[in-house]
C-alpha cells in the first residue's frame, strides 16, 4: 500500500458563511458507515480550506449541515471547487440531507473527476439511444458493443480505479437486464480482487449477493445453516455450509457474503440476534482479512440500541421557564411519549396539533413530552408563546447533538414511547396520527381487557 499523501480541497461556498464544512468517506460499503476525514469552518466571505491525507483514490462527500455534495479525490492533488447554494425547489424537508451541486476546476483530462464525467455522458447517451433494446433480446448485444467501444476508447488511460468504474457500471447494467448469474459471476467476481473502497464494485456486489444468506436459509441447506448459526454459533461451521454454494467457493467472497448476510438478517428474524453478534465477534478476532474485521466492527456498532425492551437514554432538560425535568422523574409513575421537533418543522406542528385529543384520553397514565432541538433557545421560547394551547410538557434540548445522537434521530418529527421502568415500548414509535392511539389503549387498560398490540382485530 502506498504512503498516505496530502489532499487539499479549497473553494467558495457563498450563502454558507460561518458554517462548519467537513469531508466524509464510506468506511465500508456493506454497513455504509461513514467516517469524517477532516473539517473546517467557512469564513465570512464564503471561503474554506480542507486538508487531509489519503493513500488512494476515494469517493468523498462534502457536508455543510444537511447540504451534501460528492466528488473523487486523488492523493497529492489540490482541488478548487465551488459549492452551489441549495435549490429550494428540489427538497421540502430541511431535516433530511439533500444534494447540492458542486463545480470542480479540472486541470487534466485524465484526472479522475474528468474521466468519470466524460464516461458518464457517454453512458447516458448510450442509454438514451438504445433504451428500446432493453425490452428486447438485443440488449446484451448492444451492451457488448458499448463495452468494447468504451474499453478501446479509454485504453490509453492507465488508471485502475477508473477501469473498475467503467467495468462495474456495465456489470450493474447487465445485471439489470437479467444476464445469466453464472456469466455475471464468471465475468466480474470469480478470480477478481475485492475492491473494498470502490462504490461501483460494491453497487454490483451488493445487488448480486442480495439476501444470499437468507435464500440459503430457505433452501434445502436451511437446517444446516440455521444449526451452525443459531445453535452452534460457529463461524467455521457456517462458512463450511456456505462454500457448498457454487458462487461462494472463494474464501474471501464467502466470508464477505456471510458478513453481509448477517447484517441484512439482523432485523428480519431469519437468525437469532445474539448468534449473529457472536459470529461477527468471531470474524473480528479470527478473520485474516483486515477489511472484514473492520466491516464486522462497523456492523456491530451500527446495530440500533433503540428497540423494545432497551433502556432509553437518560436526559435532563429545561422547560421554557428554565425548570429542569429528567426522564427518571417523568417516567416514575407514567409511560412517557416523546416527540422531537423544531420550530421550523411544519410536519412537527401538524403532529403536535393531534396531541391534545390523545392527552385528554390518556393523560392520566401517559406523560406527553415534546423536545425542541432548535439551535437557539429563543426559537423554542417563541414557539411556546405562539402555541399556548400546547399545554403538555415542552422541553429544550441544550445538549447540542448529544441527545439526538443517543436517540439516533435522522429526521423530524421523531417519536418514542418509554415505560415506567425506563425501557422502550416502541423506538421509534408511531406518530400521533398513526396507530399510537391503539397502543395507548393497550398499555393503559387492565390486562384482562387487552388485545395483542399490532393486531387489527380484538382477541
Amino acid at each position: 500500500m502506498c504512503q498516505a499523501q496530502n489532499v487539499i480541497i479549497k473553494g467558495l461556498a457563498v450563502t454558507y458563511e460561518n458554517r462548519d464544512i467537513g469531508v466524509w468517506v464510506r468506511n465500508d460499503y456493506i454497513s455504509n458507515t461513514e467516517k469524517q476525514l477532516t473539517f473546517s469552518t467557512i469564513d465570512s466571505a464564503g471561503n474554506f480550506l480542507l486538508e487531509f491525507n489519503s493513500n488512494e483514490i476515494q469517493y468523498v462527500t462534502i457536508k455543510i449541515e444537511k447540504n451534501i455534495a460528492s466528488m473523487y479525490i486523488e492523493p497529492n492533488v489540490t482541488y478548487e471547487i465551488i459549492i452551489m447554494q441549495p435549490d429550494s425547489t428540489t427538497y421540502h424537508n430541511p431535516n433530511l440531507e439533500h444534494d447540492v451541486k458542486l463545480s470542480v476546476r479540472l486541470k487534466s483530462k485524465v484526472e479522475i473527476n474528468a474521466l468519470t464525467m466524460d464516461y458518464d455522458k457517454k453512458f447516458d447517451d448510450f442509454l438514451s439511444v438504445e433504451y428500446r433494446s432493453f425490452v428486447s433480446r438485443s440488449a446484451q448485444a448492444k451492451i457488448d458493443s458499448f463495452k468494447l467501444a468504451m474499453h478501446k476508447y479509454y485504453e490509453p488511460v492507465k488508471n485502475n480505479y477508473f477501469d473498475a468504474y467503467l467495468t462495474y457500471t456495465i456489470a450493474a447494467l447487465e445485471e439489470k437486464i437479467q444476464k445469466s448469474q453464472k456469466k455475471l459471476f464468471a465475468s466480474y467476481l470469480d478470480g477478481k480482487p475485492v475492491l473494498y473502497s470502490h462504490p461501483e464494485y460494491f453497487n454490483f456486489f451488493n445487488t448480486f449477493y442480495k439476501q444470499k444468506l437468507q435464500s440459503i436459509a430457505l433452501s434445502e441447506r436451511g437446517a444446516a445453516i440455521g444449526f451452525q448459526i443459531n445453535d452452534r454459533g460457529s463461524l467455521n461451521g457456517t462458512l463450511a455450509v456456505l462454500k457448498t454454494d457454487g458462487f461462494l467457493k472463494n474464501d474471501t467472497i464467502c466470508e464477505l457474503v456471510l458478513i453481509k448476510g448477517l447484517y441484512e438478517s439482523y432485523y428480519d428474524g431469519t437468525f437469532n440476534r445474539g448468534s449473529i453478534v457472536a459470529i461477527l465477534d468471531q470474524i473480528i478476532v479470527e478473520s485474516k482479512i483486515p477489511e472484514h474485521q473492520r466491516i464486522a466492527k462497523n456492523i456491530i456498532n451500527s446495530f440500533s440500541k433503540l428497540h423494545a425492551g432497551a433502556i432509553a437514554p437518560y436526559f435532563e432538560l429545561p422547560d421554557k421557564a428554565g425548570r429542569t425535568h429528567s426522564l427518571d422523574q417523568l417516567r416514575s409513575k407514567k409511560y412517557v411519549y416523546i416527540l422531537f421537533f423544531d420550530a421550523n418543522c411544519n410536519s412537527c406542528l401538524q403532529q403536535m396539533k393531534v396531541l391534545p385529543s390523545l392527552k385528554k384520553k390518556y393523560g392520566a397514565r401517559i406523560e406527553f413530552v415534546s423536545i425542541s432541538v432548535d439551535k437557539n433557545i429563543s426559537d423554542f421560547k417563541k414557539f411556546c408563546l405562539q402555541n399556548p394551547k400546547f399545554d403538555w410538557l415542552l422541553l429544550y434540548d441544550n445538549s447540542g447533538v448529544e441527545l439526538k445522537n443517543k436517540y439516533e434521530i435522522k429526521s423530524l418529527p421523531a417519536y418514542f414511547l418509554i415505560d415506567p421502568e425506563g425501557k422502550f415500548v416502541q423506538a421509534p414509535a408511531e406518530g400521533p396520527d398513526g396507530d399510537i392511539d391503539r397502543l395507548f389503549y393497550d398499555i393503559t387498560k387492565p390486562k384482562a381487557k387487552r388485545h395483542n398490540i399490532g393486531d387489527k382485530t380484538n382477541n
